[in-house]
């Protein structure tokens, strides 16, 4: 079997190196994942409408390895609701540096009198019996090495008399006809 030789051009043996090429790709690389699941149910009568929301237990925390570092947020959330109308399920969520502020993540544009969420209010598709599904995935760049803690918070529309819920329905009988179900939420750093 012949050997092909190809001329180095002056490139000095440990010019490439196994440690050289993982330091060029580690940009993108996943540094962490921690994940949090929340099988309980809660409700809430705060009113979006009044910019009032509840911290739900779907919440996880993430210490960033160097301030350069994204943080992947995914979340799945089980919306329930008295109704369609006034109970229908709202959310957003808030990210909480330590020793620092929290702030309204993940939400729209504030615009005249609208309020800025993650999700709208689903008034077509929500009802008494209904449990939604909605997922979620956005990113973060908290600028720090402090844990960053990203809690999803929810209200109702309107501003009757209305409950929104997290793994149950409204109606929550105890029959074959009813589910209870679970929430997740996953952080990720993502190396700059």
């Amino acid at each position: 079997m012949s050997k092909t030789q190809i001329v180095s051009g002056g490139i000095t043996d440990d010019a490439v190196t196994a440690t050289k090429i993982a330091d060029a790709v580690a940009l993108g690389k996943v540094a962490q994942v921690v994940t949090d699941s929340f099988t309980g149910t809660e409700s809430s009568t705060s009113k979006a409408t009044a910019d009032s929301f509840t911290d739900s237990s779907v919440a996880a925390s993430i210490t960033p390895s160097a301030t350069s570092s994204k943080i992947f947020v995914s979340c799945q959330i089980n919306t329930g609701a008295t109704n369609y109308a006034d109970g229908s399920h709202v959310g957003r969520f808030t990210q909480a540096i330590s020793g620092g502020s929290t702030t309204v993540v993940n939400v729209g544009a504030t615009d005249g009198n609208r309020i800025e969420t993650s999700s709208g209010r689903g008034t077509e598709s929500q009802g008494s019996n209904t449990l939604l599904n909605t997922h979620f995935s956005f990113v973060l760049s908290p600028s720090t090495t402090s844990a960053v803690t990203v809690t999803y918070q929810f209200a109702c529309r309107g501003s009757g008399s209305s409950t929104a819920y997290i793994n149950r329905t409204a109606d929550d009988g105890n029959n074959i006809e009813q589910q209870r179900t679970a929430s997740h939420i996953t952080l990720m750093e993502i190396l700059a």
